[in-house]
């Protein structure tokens, strides 16, 4: 149990450390979508959760196409939250849903 969650720690701080290499654009993208997901009626599920900023596809978004975002937040123990935001032709960012699992859903980076 002990390596389980170190292992997990170690994912939570590489997570920080790389978030440096996010551009400024996907920064937003997914900043908006956790915000949209924490106002949710599921806000207090994600309560204690950190954003997992490398684990995301916002680069896959192009202006005036519409994108389903995901993006990964951290919860108790090794819990990922896999969550959804639809992002519209103008950049507009709305929550979807969300589904609890042991590891990130995949990138398309």
């Amino acid at each position: 149990m002990a390596l389980a969650m170190t292992g997990v720690s170690q994912m939570a701080q590489a997570s920080v450390e790389e978030s440096a290499d996010v551009p400024q654009a996907d920064r937003e993208l997914v900043n908006k979508c956790h915000e949209a997901a924490m106002n949710s009626k599921d806000g207090d599920t994600f309560e204690s959760s950190q954003l997992l900023m490398d684990q995301q596809n916002a680069g896959d978004y192009e202006k005036g196409e519409e994108l389903l975002l995901h993006i990964n937040m951290l919860g108790h123990g090794t819990t990922i939250y896999n969550v959804s935001c639809n992002v519209d032709e103008q950049g507009n960012v709305t929550y979807k849903e969300f589904q609890k699992a042991g590891t990130p859903a995949g990138t398309t980076r």
